[in-house]
């Protein structure tokens, strides 16, 4: 620890080592899962030695609809999207975005941002409203924190159809979908937050359940909403009959606006508009195909032949693109964003078998002689990195500076002064990246070597260029870099079994600040082999049971401090969700951008009239 935290000032290590000191008091006296056994694995929680009172609706942690939550007539839209269908030029229209990390059926066992690609056919117990990302009542049309103060009850929409015939959607299918996330056989995002800080749903009637959990969660609400992508309903009754679909079985059984129609193995998938009302909307398309085509000039050249109708396209193929007439959709919510994160970080125990398993807070580094364990190396690898250069050549200067990874000050446990101590910490200055990187040893007779992985995201397009520029920047401060392509199963199997022991990766997401948080900057399940630092984790163990907002964004500024103070990763920028669309097919396009996955709402696509 003493190499992890080597040139943070005296009064600084003090503040941290105080405050790792109160979070581990709170953590070990308290019955979250960071508590744990000898052997490295989770302990079972402890009831809570009294109830505690119930939080109100405005207690919950970033709960902005919950004063929303009444019930609806069926047939009303909570999303302001409207219902009256417009008549379109044509039946099928065609949404290309570079192809996702996985193609799946089976929702329950994979998770955001893998779930975007089946989000046409399914609906959620909390909505999104696509202006303003505040959350609406969708499958369910109230919901409440149970007197324990940790359990959830909602009530449930009458009269909601499963698609081809699978009959009404009730409770049995909540507690099904449920039950798919916490198998023991899903590798979900939220497998972990579902299965071990979640008892059960209860049943209580066919149209009322209970998220049942002995300990306040934090995160169990944000879980259950569109924005988090996780519970996408499905039937209970048409996985009975089938069991659990694979890619070469049709997806159970949905409720949503479009229903499953066919798709092809790297290629496409393809809904149809329901043949019968649903409670909420008419689509204005006949039929809806997500096609993945990797290549940007590809989208582009389909969308300005006509074949594709929406596409992701990247900043310097826009000019093209508008010049031919094409219109720009962009995100309502900030969410999107773009970072560096490194890989060399974990404690063990960590591989595939125990990436669910919370470490011991003491565990043994996997890569204990890692260079990146040296901050003097992630201050150089930031301060190498010209950001406005960058947004101006792949972003059009319309990225706006992260200075805090997942923080941004429209969110909780923002601090105003990172922006005004962000030029000597983060500000581009080679020189200074240099003297850095000669103060921890490396000269021109022993370079820092590092690998970049190449990544083709699917957030937003231009990420390859963007890898490569970071590249070219770190070249320049003497450090060697490596760009390793990797095929995404190969990829995502040694992420998740930690073997990435010296490396940097581009990602994009469009998390909330908890989720985020919990998984890039801590070591709770899901674990991807970023930095864990046990000062960070302790306090997570806190936050992640305190249900009220005050206190919440309090420790999420903590544990931001900690983060932007020893370089946990490299923030570049907040990003517009941009798609771009022919206006003679398609009149607008209304999605927040902030959901995990970004492309979400796309029975918002509307028709030229």
């Amino acid at each position: 620890m003493a190499r992890f935290l080597f040139s943070v000032k005296p009064a600084v290590f003090l503040v941290l080592a105080l405050a790792l000191a109160l979070a581990l008091t709170a953590a070990c006296s308290s019955s979250d899962d960071t508590t744990t056994s000898n052997s490295g694995t989770t302990a079972a929680p402890a009831a809570p030695a009294a109830p505690a009172p119930a939080p109100t609706a405005s207690g919950i942690f970033a709960a902005p609809a919950l004063a929303d939550a009444a019930a609806m007539p069926v047939g009303s839209s909570p999303t302001g999207s409207g219902s009256t269908p417009i008549e379109a030029s044509i039946d099928r229209v065609v949404f290309s975005v570079i192809p996702t990390s996985e193609e799946s059926n089976a929702p329950g066992k994979h998770g955001p941002p893998v779930n975007v690609q089946l989000n046409p056919m399914y609906e959620y117990l909390i909505g999104m409203d696509p202006t303003t990302g505040a959350w609406v009542p969708e499958l369910a049309t109230s919901w409440s924190v149970e007197p324990d103060g940790s359990s959830i009850r909602f009530q449930l929409r009458k009269g909601v159809q499963f698609h081809d015939g699978w009959g009404e959607m009730k409770g049995k299918d909540v507690q099904h979908t449920y039950n798919d996330i916490a198998a023991d056989d899903s590798s979900h995002g939220n497998h972990g937050t579902f299965k071990n800080r979640m008892q059960a749903v209860d049943i209580i009637n066919d149209y009322e359940v209970v998220f049942r959990a002995e300990v306040p969660n934090a995160g169990l609400l944000w879980a259950i909403t569109r924005q988090e992508q996780s519970i996408l309903v499905q039937s209970k009754d048409h996985y009975d009959a089938v069991g659990s679909p694979t890619l070469a079985t049709e997806p159970l059984a949905g409720t949503g606006v479009y229903q499953f129609e066919s798709r092809r193995d790297n290629s496409f998938i393809r809904f149809e508009a329901l043949p019968y009302k649903h409670w909420k909307m008419t689509p204005d398309f006949k039929e809806f195909e997500i096609r993945w085509i990797g290549e940007a000039s590809t989208r582009l050249a389909g969308l300005l032949a006509k074949e594709i109708h929406v596409a992701s396209i990247p900043e310097d193929l826009m000019p093209q693109a508008t010049s031919a007439g094409m219109s720009v959709a962009v995100g309502q919510a900030a969410g999107l964003r773009t970072f560096f994160g490194f890989r060399y970080g974990a404690r063990c125990p960590c591989n595939t078998k125990d990436r669910a398993t919370f470490p011991p807070l003491d565990g043994a580094l996997k890569f204990p002689d890692a260079p990146l364990h040296d901050i003097r190396v992630r201050k150089a690898l930031n301060k190498a990195i010209d950001r406005d250069a960058l947004n101006t050549a792949f972003f059009g200067d319309k990225g706006q500076i992260m200075y805090k990874n997942h923080h941004h000050p429209t969110r909780p446990g923002w601090d105003k002064t990172w922006v005004d101590r962000f030029p000597e910490g983060y500000g581009f200055d080679p020189a200074a990246a240099k003297a850095l990187l000669a103060e921890a040893g490396y000269n021109e007779a022993n370079p820092y070597e590092i690998t970049l992985n190449m990544i083709n995201l699917s957030h937003y397009s231009g990420s390859l260029d963007v890898v490569e520029a970071v590249s070219g920047y770190w070249n320049d401060i003497g450090v060697s870099t490596k760009l390793l392509t990797l095929d995404k199963a190969t990829y995502n199997a040694k992420n998740r079994n930690f073997e990435f022991d010296n490396n940097a990766v581009i990602t994009g997401t469009s998390s909330h600040i908890l989720m985020g948080t919990r998984v890039y900057d801590v070591a709770y399940s899901p674990r991807v082999a970023a930095p864990e630092n046990p000062l960070m984790d302790a306090i997570y163990g806190k936050l992640a049971m305190t249900l009220e907002g005050s206190l919440q964004a309090d420790m999420l500024k903590q544990v931001g401090e900690i983060a932007y103070m020893t370089y946990h990763d490299i923030p570049l920028f907040w990003l517009p969700p941009e798609a771009m669309f022919n206006p003679e097919f398609v009149s607008a396009y209304v999605f927040p951008g902030s959901v995990t996955g970004t492309w979400t709402h796309l029975e918002n696509i509307r028709a030229a009239k």
